[in-house]
């Protein structure tokens, strides 16, 4: 397993945080994605 934790910009509200995340597990085979706006980070969980 593989965590990933990245800083993403200009998240502004919650919806834009799922959106990231719909976005992240349509491009990529992901066991799990969480992003904060709060935090301004995108977290995921990958096999590799």
């Amino acid at each position: 397993m593989v965590k990933m934790t990245l800083g993403v910009d200009g998240m502004m509200c919650d919806m834009c945080a799922a959106r990231i995340n719909d976005a992240i597990r349509r491009a990529f085979d992901v066991k799990k994605v969480t992003s904060s706006q709060k935090k301004g980070e995108t977290v995921i969980i990958a096999e590799n």
